[in-house]
């Protein structure tokens, strides 16, 4: 599955800040380190977009590829109200597991309505003005999904808004009654065999509407990447964890057939929005408040079961140590059994932050990142996800293990 040659090392860059003198310094520091490592491309976001041309000139100085790091459906860095853009649930919002913390950090991770979004012209106007303003390889795309299950079970269950009624041709409205029987039948279950069975028949029932939401996502995407290609750009994207990418909409195989490149975002250790260990706790307390008879232990199994993954067995040792990274290399096999496009590539992403309390990793599990990656294949990977909070010394050890393969 992999090129000949060394893999290719990307990673990302999240500006929530000023762009100061003494951060630009530290940029090029940075940059200079993971050059020396084996860093081909960054993928860049900055919440104010004017200080996107000083950070691709330090890349072109640093010689890494600077590419644009775009947020599509939540965050997104328009200069109007967004609010009347919002999906719109049938239930009442739910809590979320997003932390204080990450919100603090610049992203609300507040959803909008794909098909919403895709009748005004104004998203799209500014993507190509942001495109525009520096001389970017090409663009990653994110949030290009539904809410997660981090978001609650208000807003994972969505959109319900009048254009998405009229779109679906009723699809969205039958689910309304599908969902109302789900929650029906789950109150008279107490057996987790017997849950389990309605969980995956709700699947199964809910099909029309699942896809009427996955193809809402690819026209979006569809749009967006034709705009880029349009400027001789290439076309990357973020997506969900195999296991979990029915959760938000993401098909794999129809995006493989608009993008260039994906990155799987398989994040273990991760307590925060599309890491591992959050989404399967939000998904597990779901169930609990469902069916308040449940233990953790039992909501776990469930969940467990069937995502397909190996899940700890307490809330707290989730949260605290996140779930084993042979369920990483569980989640690679996924993809090799999908129907990807013949001509995309796959770039698996691992966490290689230190960012407490959502995610602190050593050079240990860098290394089994790494190793599991190249053994399976792939073309590379990428350190994610944000550049500046990986220690040097991580970078460096990466530089190593590579060089000595």
């Amino acid at each position: 599955m992999h090129e000949a040659g060394k893999a290719r090392i990307f990673s990302q860059l999240f500006l929530n800040e000023e762009f100061t003198e003494v951060n630009s310094r530290l940029l090029k520091d940075k940059l200079t380190i993971a050059k020396k490592s084996g860093l081909e491309r960054l993928m860049i976001w900055s919440v104010e977009p004017r200080f996107l041309r000083p950070v691709v000139s330090i890349c072109r100085g640093a010689g890494v590829s600077p590419h644009l790091w775009y947020p599509l459906l939540a965050d997104t860095p328009v200069n109007f109200d967004t609010s009347a853009f919002e999906v719109t649930g049938i239930i009442e919002r739910s809590e979320s597991e997003i932390l204080d913390y990450q919100k603090a950090g610049g992203e609300e991770f507040k959803f909008l309505c794909p098909n919403r979004v895709g009748e005004a012209p104004a998203f799209l106007d500014r993507f190509e003005e942001i495109i525009n303003l520096a001389d970017f390889d090409g663009v990653f795309l994110d949030r290009i999904r539904f809410p997660s299950p981090a978001n609650g079970i208000g807003e994972m269950l969505t959109c319900f808004c009048d254009t998405c009624k009229v779109k679906s041709h009723g699809l969205v409205s039958d689910f309304e009654k599908t969902f109302c029987a789900f929650i029906e039948e789950l109150n008279t279950e107490r057996i987790s065999s017997e849950v389990l069975r309605t969980i995956t028949e709700f699947r199964k029932t809910s099909t029309g509407f699942r896809e009427f939401r996955i193809s809402s996502v690819l026209n979006l995407l569809s749009e967006y990447s034709r705009k880029a290609r349009e400027k001789g750009l290439e076309v990357g994207v973020d997506l969900f964890s195999p296991s979990l990418a029915d959760f938000v909409s993401q098909d794999y195989g129809q995006i493989s057939r608009e993008v260039d490149w994906i990155k799987p975002m398989i994040y273990c250790k991760t307590m925060g929005p599309a890491g591992l260990p959050m989404e399967l706790l939000s998904l597990a307390k779901t169930l609990m408040k469902l069916v308040p008879e449940f233990s953790e232990k039992v909501a776990l199994k469930i969940i467990s079961e069937f995502v397909g993954l190996a899940i700890p067995g307490s809330f707290d040792e989730l949260i605290a140590d996140g779930i084993d990274q042979s369920n990483f290399s569980l989640e690679l096999d996924k993809i090799v059994r999908m129907s990807l496009s013949p001509s995309v590539k796959v770039f698996p992403g691992f966490e290689a932050v230190e960012i407490p309390p959502v995610c602190s990793i050593g050079t240990h599990e860098v290394k089994n990142y790494v190793e599991t990656t190249l053994e399976k294949g792939y073309y590379g990977f990428v350190l994610s996800w944000d550049i500046r909070h990986i220690q040097d010394s991580t970078l460096e050890y990466v530089g190593d293990l590579i060089e000595s393969r």
